[in-house]
């Protein structure tokens, strides 16, 4: 059975349920349905979840999730985003089966209000062939010419080399006259600042000197009192624009002066612009994140990274705005100093009505890292980190806690991929229990075991304490009613943590004859105060086994296992 049928049977329990006569004759009466095609597999269950969901709003708009029927079998589920002006202008993702309410007139269906937009977010249209993407669109022509000044905005310290290759790109892209580039820079040592002057008179580029500690968000309101454009571009100075994207600066500017626009950001690519690093920001489990980050850059899920789209936040790294929409949401929150500034002012804007856009159809290239240290490897910065989290989610908890509005149900929030939400044991996997084994371990033939990897891991700034995690995989060719663990010996003691499943294929397909074999891997996450607690300490072995229900250990008959030092 493949993934998708798997996810059909565990999740569409609302099929066949009957539904109010009155609730479906007064959808029928009140709105048009319009399908994509006649090349559809009708679904029996479609108009009656149409209804149910007509009545619970005032709607003047209905879409659903879609799918392909080929050979009898369903197949390549596209699971849509809450409503998205811009990503219906390029991908036209709004068919299959729609409801518009009767009276309405036929408007665009990227201009209607959001709150009057339901999406059911269940397969009720079936395709009998892949629907195809629009190719993607060298520009777009429902922006007209912008009317005013972009003033763009860098900050930057002690890196004079990779402002200038910024600043060259940046001039060599742009064409119009209405152009300012401010330049904030922040405590550089006495020669940086010497050369950033020079580059300054060089380039035409107007020099503030600050001296206080850095504050992202501080920093570039200085950078907006400064400014004189209708149209705010903050950039990062280990931004640089490609030759081929000539006037993409201003085609960011052009989208952000749109009506319902709010924040706008772009593809970014690492050095190389072979994987991406940036084509929008999602609310995943561990926060927000940006997805696909790492990966190859090509098409992915029905052309979200390669067209402009929606989303709920961009980064900041290159990011523009209308100047008046910033000050009328207060701009960038001087409490975030360094972490989640951006995505706090894209949430205020989504919250005040506009929709945030990420321009994927362009990119540029983003030198990440090499203006400061990640948090995570800081002990100060990695727990103010934790701090500006806290903040950031009291101010964003409803939405938070609700969800992205751009990310499907039915999409796993713990990936940054658009795997199917069939979330696993592990994803959702605390912190282990541990106690001490006062026993032996015992030793049993036919076990199957490897030791993966024992690493120290900082709590993501999600969590409120330090780990230390195990993975691994382990199997018994024989007794079923056994249940991995791991195992840690130091100091004359030994530690036993409870573990969660992994499911691992790479070990069903080297064990096809055992049928536990693709649930055979674990994880294990053991807080660090739990060795503080135990006196485990130093040099320490650590190796995977199983234990029965009365917690009895055992190991397999060959050796595997890690060392370290706690």
């Amino acid at each position: 059975m493949s993934e998708y049928l798997q996810y059909t049977d565990q999740t569409e329990t609302w099929r066949a349920r009957k539904t109010d006569r009155h609730i479906t004759d007064d959808f029928i009466r009140d709105y048009h349905v319009i399908y994509d095609s006649d090349d559809h597999v009708p679904d029996p269950d479609a108009t009656a979840q149409f209804a149910i969901a007509a009545s619970k709003g005032d709607y003047d708009l209905l879409y659903c999730d879609e799918d392909v029927i080929h050979d009898h079998e369903r197949m390549d589920p596209y699971f849509k985003p809450g409503y998205s002006p811009e990503s219906e202008m390029s991908l036209g993702y709004i068919s299959g089966m729609v409801a518009i309410k009767k009276g309405m007139q036929f408007n665009p269906l990227y201009s209607f209000r959001r709150d009057r937009v339901c999406h059911i977010e269940k397969v009720l249209y079936h395709r009998m062939k892949k629907r195809q993407i629009r190719p993607t669109a060298a520009d777009d022509p429902f922006i007209d010419k912008i009317e005013g000044k972009i003033s763009i905005i860098i900050l930057s310290r002690d890196h004079p080399d990779m402002f200038e290759r910024c600043v060259r790109s940046v001039k060599a892209s742009m064409s119009g006259d209405e152009v300012e580039i401010i330049l904030i820079e922040n405590k550089s040592q006495e020669g940086a600042r010497r050369r950033y002057q020079d580059l300054s008179q060089q380039y035409g580029v107007t020099m503030y000197c600050c001296d206080d500690d850095f504050n992202y968000s501080s920093l570039n309101t200085l950078g907006v009192e400064k400014s004189t454009g209708d149209v705010l571009i903050f950039m990062n100075d280990d931004i640089e624009i490609p030759e081929q994207e000539k006037g993409v600066l201003e085609r960011m500017a052009k989208l952000a002066v749109r009506e319902d626009c709010g924040a706008v950001g772009i593809k970014l690519l690492y050095p190389g612009g072979e994987k991406i690093q940036h084509c929008g920001i999602f609310l995943l489990h561990s926060g927000p994140s940006h997805k696909l980050q790492g990966y190859k850059d090509e098409q992915y899920y029905y052309g979200f990274s390669d067209h402009d789209v929606n989303v709920i936040a961009v980064t900041g790294a290159c990011l523009a705005v209308k100047k008046s929409r910033f000050e009328e949401v207060g701009g960038f929150d001087e409490r975030l100093a360094v972490a989640y500034n951006d995505v706090d002012l894209c949430m205020k804007l989504f919250e005040a009505g506009y929709n945030n856009v990420c321009m994927n159809s362009h990119h540029l290239i983003h030198h990440e890292g090499a203006t400061r240290r990640d948090d995570r490897t800081d002990r100060d910065s990695y727990e103010r980190l934790k701090e500006e989290r806290v903040y950031f989610i009291s101010k964003h908890g409803e939405i938070v806690d609700r969800g992205d509005p751009y990310l499907n149900k039915n999409i796993s929030r713990y990936t940054l991929d658009f795997a199917l939400n069939m979330t696993e044991e592990w994803e959702t996997f605390g912190r282990s229990s541990v106690w001490e084994n006062k026993g032996r371990v015992k030793t049993r033939k036919h076990v199957h075991a490897s030791f993966d990897s024992f690493s120290y891991c900082l709590s993501d700034a999600y969590g409120n304490e330090d780990f230390y995690e195990a993975r691994g995989w382990i199997f018994d060719e024989g007794l079923r009613k056994l249940k991995p663990c791991v195992v840690i010996e130091g100091g004359g003691k030994q530690l036993i943590a409870d573990t969660a499943v992994m499911r691992r294929t790479d070990v069903r397909d080297a064990f096809p004859n055992f049928k536990k074999s693709e649930r055979s891997g674990f994880i294990a996450r053991i807080p660090k105060r739990e060795f503080q607690e135990s006196g485990v300490s130093g040099d320490i072995t650590v190796y995977p086994a199983f234990m029965d229900r009365k917690k009895r250990i055992f190991k397999g008959d060959i050796e595997c296992q890690k060392t370290a030092k706690i």
